[in-house]
């Protein structure tokens, strides 16, 4: 649980309704339902009930808001109070905090943006690169826990370039959710360069009874997209949702 998902929570929980918690955050609605269903998978229980348009609190989503109204309340007491101190410390920014060359990154981060979802996927190698690229598509999509890795299922894509065969990489792995209805779990890149992939894709069929998905992820877009390589390789995707 982070105090970003508490803020999004009590921003719903105050308002009712996703979209006016995502226009007073100023982030897209999927990201407010992503940070909820997270919060949700994370404490094993429902926050809110939906009828229409409104959301309402279950019983257990009204206990979290007492606490998040005094959590954050605190938090911002505490933040106001450090800004008045004296001699106030310049925060680094994340483009001026280096990754150094032992440091591991994690495998991705959700980016914000204004209609869509995204993400920065990072990896060691190319190879790690596209698979942690996958992995963070899948978690807009489903919890990664609630899928088997029982099958196995090769794929070989093709581009003109590396930005294009990450973009068609992922967006291969949609087509074998939505057109074979098979739910990826896992990736193993086994072969790369810049035009060609291959690999296995670990996972097990749809099983509507366990699989809940969280986002309709329509595709990978080349929208602010890149690949490139700092102290690790790092790539930037949006997505249409």
């Amino acid at each position: 649980m982070t105090l970003r998902q508490l803020r999004i929570f009590a921003a719903v929980a105050r308002l009712g309704s996703f979209s006016r918690a995502a226009e007073e955050l100023q982030i897209s609605q999927p990201s407010v339902s992503i940070q909820v269903a997270d919060l949700e998978r994370v404490l094993g229980v429902d926050l809110f009930t939906q009828e229409g348009r409104r959301a309402h609190l279950t019983g257990a989503g009204r206990v979290l808001d007492e606490y998040a109204r005094r959590i954050l309340a605190l938090v911002d007491d505490a933040e106001a109070s450090v800004k008045g101190a004296k001699h106030p410390r310049r925060p680094q920014t994340a483009e001026q905090a280096p990754v150094g060359p032992g440091a591991v990154p994690p495998p991705f981060e959700v980016v914000e943006h204004t209609a869509d979802v995204g993400l920065v996927a990072h990896g060691r190698s190319l190879e790690e690169l596209f698979a942690n690229a996958a992995r963070g598509m899948m978690h807009f999509l489903i919890d990664p826990a609630a899928v088997r890795p029982v099958e196995r299922r090769a794929r070989e894509v093709e581009a003109g370039d590396r930005e294009g065969l990450l973009v068609n990489w992922l967006n291969d792995l949609l087509l074998l959710l939505n057109a074979d209805g098979f739910v990826p779990a896992d990736f193993e890149v086994s072969e790369l360069s810049d035009t060609m992939l291959r690999g296995d894709v670990l996972g097990e069929p749809v099983d509507p009874q366990r699989h809940r998905f969280h986002l309709d992820v329509k595709a990978a877009t080349y929208h602010q997209l890149y690949v490139r390589k700092n102290a690790v390789w790092e790539a930037r995707v949006i997505f249409d949702v």
